[in-house]
């Protein structure tokens, strides 16, 4: 008998009987945990009212990473939020996870929006041409691979991911009920023997893509002094309940205008929303 072939005898029933068997939901819910997810949300949630509540409650998707060995971040559980909130949580996991691609440039400029790219343009360096080597924290919070960052050149050298929370699944009612922290982080250095410039924007932005907060970050270094590795961070809490994208911007040029890539480098972007 398919899964599919039990009736709900009754709408007020605590459990759901197969044919004349009567099962009591919990287990219900369990056999519904190894259903593949496509069917669960596609056909499962509409036999009954029963079946529906079981997948509509967070406690169903965490149950069910749980099942798969996958880790589950700190979520609420809020009747204000949408179920398939709680399912993209299973199926990608927007939270606790670091929501920039390609931080480190080993993928070029791939996913990057490049904004200027003065001089001879942007660089891909590992391992860091005149820099200390990028600090285990940079690797490690942005998920690297290896020992490397974006190096800049004698002109302006500026790129920006936007990230679209509605792609995420992050659904503004997540947002006003939750405020979820939104932790924005880049790593920065120059050259030992070079002057550099380095600057950053994080930016929230609502649904026309306006700025509504934001976050902004420059240094100048001097030549001599620019082969140690600097974070930047910031952390938006209390935001307005419109904020729909989030914007991160960085870039850079050296101070004496060398031919080559002897402006500021960049590595370990990262932007991570928790609700820690």
């Amino acid at each position: 008998m398919s899964i599919t072939d039990a009736v709900c005898i009754s709408a007020d029933c605590n459990g759901l009987y197969f044919r004349d068997l009567y099962i009591a939901k919990e287990l219900v819910s369990f056999i519904l945990l190894h259903v593949d997810y496509r069917t669960t949300i596609g056909s499962c949630r509409l036999v009954c009212k029963q079946w529906n509540s079981i997948i509509a409650d967070p406690l169903f998707w965490k149950h069910k990473t749980a099942s798969e060995n996958k880790k589950w971040p700190n979520v609420p559980r809020n009747e204000h939020i949408p179920w398939s909130f709680y399912a993209s949580v299973y199926l990608d996991n927007p939270i606790d996870r670091n929501l920039i691609l390609n931080p480190n440039g080993r993928e070029k400029l791939k996913h990057w929006i490049v904004l200027s790219k003065g001089g001879d343009g942007f660089a891909y360096e590992s391992p860091p041409a005149g820099s200390n080597e990028v600090p285990l924290e940079a690797q490690n919070g942005s998920k690297l691979v290896e020992n490397a960052c974006f190096a800049t050149s004698y002109h302006s050298c500026s790129k920006e991911q936007i990230i679209d929370l509605s792609a995420l699944r992050i659904q503004p009612e997540v947002i006003k009920q939750c405020k979820p922290k939104i932790h924005i982080k880049d790593w920065y250095a120059g050259r030992f023997d070079c002057g550099c410039v380095y600057e950053c924007v994080f930016s929230l932005l609502d649904e026309a893509k306006n700025v509504i907060d934001d976050f902004k970050f420059r240094s100048n270094i001097n030549q001599w002094e620019g082969r140690e590795w600097h974070k930047v961070e910031h952390c938006f809490s209390e935001y307005p309940d419109n904020v729909r994208f989030i914007k991160f911007y960085h870039g850079g040029t050296d101070r004496q205008f060398w031919a080559g890539h002897y402006g500021a480098k960049m590595t370990g972007s990262s932007v991570t929303i928790s609700f820690d």
